[in-house]
């Protein structure tokens, strides 16, 4: 062999090396996302499972913005942001927590008139057949509801939001 024939070799050698290393330095950022995504798609199940598990007439209550309507007394409720384990909060997120929910209306009032698509409203949120802007946090059937968790993960700061409507669904 020439010398020529063994500096291609050791050019294509070389070429497929650097083609083996990235692509296991890629599958294993891969991995970490996906667990990432993991951890959030659980959180944002365990926050609604959460809402699940008290009395409906309580949610809003328990899980808005404001704590002086807790049912328990301020501050008693689970509030409207919560952390995760396995999860760091994004360099710029305010209150340093990951999970957020969200909400209509603010400060403890509960309203059916607001433009909010990502929640579906303007909608009737007490089954009287109108929506208006009263405070319908004492007599609501239906609340929509988003779970958004934001995180600072491998690849960057990351993104999940889970949306739901929960419901009064009972038989008298």
């Amino acid at each position: 062999m020439t010398l020529v024939e063994v500096m291609v070799a050791l050019v294509i050698l070389t070429m497929c090396v650097g083609m083996l290393t990235s692509t296991i330095a890629s599958t294993s950022v891969q991995a970490t996302v996906n667990r990432e995504n993991a951890i959030a798609v659980e959180a944002a199940r365990a926050a609604i499972e959460d809402m699940h598990n008290v009395p409906f007439e309580q949610v809003f209550a328990l899980f808005n913005d404001f704590p002086d309507d807790d049912p328990g007394g301020p501050g008693t409720g689970f509030g409207n942001h919560f952390d995760v384990i396995g999860l760091d909060a994004a360099d710029d997120d305010l209150d340093g927590m990951v999970g957020e929910v969200i909400l209509p209306g603010a400060d403890g009032v509960l309203v059916e008139n607001e433009q909010n698509d990502a929640l579906g409203l303007p909608r009737d949120l007490n089954g009287n057949i109108q929506v208006d802007e009263g405070d319908r946090s004492g007599d609501y059937l239906v609340l929509p509801v988003i779970v958004r968790l934001r995180w600072q993960g491998r690849a960057g700061v990351r993104q999940f939001e889970m949306a739901t409507m929960l419901a009064l669904l009972s038989k008298e």
